[in-house]
């Protein structure tokens, strides 16, 4: 499972970084795109956490943060897994 969730970041992050290229104006929204989406990727992180399968930890939904933990610089690095 590790390896698909690898595989969506790299798709993702690719798809920004061409969107970015082609539109370069969208930097200016990057923050606030990352914000308002935060909410809501945390949301499905917590229902994905609660299916974890047996034997492995669930987290509690306090653990995970209510804003997001990583810079855009981060978020953007084709290198960068959390």
């Amino acid at each position: 499972m590790k390896k698909s969730w690898y595989a969506s970041v790299d798709e993702h992050r690719e798809r920004i970084n061409d969107t970015l290229g082609n539109i370069p104006s969208l930097k200016n929204y990057l923050i606030e795109a990352i914000n308002s989406s935060y909410l809501g990727a945390r949301k499905l992180a917590i229902k994905e956490g609660k299916r974890a399968d047996f034997g492995v930890r669930k987290p509690s939904e306090n653990e995970y943060p209510g804003t997001c933990p990583y810079s855009e610089s981060q978020l953007l690095d084709e290198e960068f897994y959390p």
